[in-house]
């Protein structure tokens, strides 16, 4: 006959050794996982951005110097400047022809510089013909100023113009200067209403605005660096039709 109790003995030894079978098994597995986490090699840090210490001494707000290192500042490389010129408008054709010098002229050359607030560049112009002579009116106020001593001398048939305008490379920032005056293109040939200084050979545009710049093709035909409509330039292509000669002929009676 069975002993019931020996029976019930073995059980339980069995239950026991199950358990602490299972109990060791995930002791094992709970001490792998921990060594992973705890040994595994961190991620490298990211390093973080270092602010960049910028000396403002001596530029002030809006001076050229402070705009570059701004930009030094902001990881850019480039500074773009405007400069919006106001005075006075040139007028109509009849108005011009009493007061202006008129001249075709090539540009030859041209050259920029930095000043406190921005650039200007000089633009070295030849004479290929004067076809109106108006000495400048003296007066206590001269508009003229002198060109840099590195640009002279200046040869008689030549004059220089300054305008606000140009690009240049500054402490490793590309500056650039645009301006509601003309910026001309080396060998292109013009029809210029100016003033000329004849003691300096500089000269300054007639109206703020470049109304009274023209670019000539080689036909002899020009066409206003403009896009505006003004009555300069309507009353030009209505009499002469923007024929050089035309006006030309028309100068002479």
């Amino acid at each position: 006959m069975v002993d019931l109790r020996e029976n019930k003995r073995w059980f339980w030894l069995a239950m026991r050794l199950r358990v602490a079978a299972v109990t060791f098994a995930i002791g094992i597995a709970a001490n792998w996982a921990w060594t992973r986490m705890v040994f595994r090699p961190s991620p490298p840090m990211q390093q973080q951005p270092v602010a960049i210490a910028i000396d403002y001494t001596g530029a002030d707000i809006g001076t050229l110097k402070r705009s570059i290192l701004e930009a030094k500042a902001n990881g850019e490389n480039t500074v773009e400047l405007f400069v919006l010129a106001c005075g006075w408008d040139i007028g109509n054709l009849r108005d011009a022809l009493s007061r202006d010098t008129i001249v075709l002229a090539e540009l030859v050359g041209k050259k920029t510089y930095a000043d406190t607030w921005g650039l200007h560049t000089w633009y070295r112009f030849r004479i290929k013909e004067t076809l109106v002579d108006h000495p400048y009116p003296p007066s206590a106020y001269s508009p003229f100023r002198s060109a840099p001593v590195e640009l002279l001398p200046i040869a008689e048939d030549e004059f220089l113009i300054q305008e606000a305008n140009g690009r240049m490379e500054i402490d490793g920032i590309t500056v650039k200067q645009g301006s509601n005056g003309a910026q001309y293109r080396e060998g292109q040939t013009y029809l210029l209403f100016l003033w000329i200084d004849a003691s300096r050979r500089t000269a300054i545009r007639s109206g703020t605005d470049p109304l009274g710049v023209f670019l000539v093709d080689g036909d002899g035909n020009f066409r206003s660096y403009s896009d505006a409509e003004y009555p300069l330039k309507e009353q030009l292509a209505k009499r002469f039709n923007n024929s050089v000669e035309n006006l030309r002929q028309a100068l002479k009676k």
